[in-house]
């Protein structure tokens, strides 16, 4: 599933059973079923955010946790 923004009002199903209204404006999660089915003029991609990257850089040499005992 990818998210888009609605750009005209339609009724529509993400698996081929429910039906659901999106309203123009919005921005939904739709299947590639659903995209696969209505004009490609009535959404428009939305790019994926980015998560931020806070991952903590270090150098090469790691700590080694606690030397196993000898049982």
């Amino acid at each position: 599933m990818a998210r888009f923004r609605i750009l005209q009002t339609f009724n529509g199903s993400q698996d081929g059973r429910f039906t659901h209204a999106f309203e123009a404006g919005t921005e939904a999660e739709l299947s590639d079923y659903l995209v696969s089915c209505i004009p490609a003029e009535w959404v428009e991609a939305v790019s994926p955010i980015a998560p931020e990257n806070k991952a903590i850089i270090t150098s090469e040499t790691r700590q080694r946790g606690r030397p196993k005992a000898n049982v």
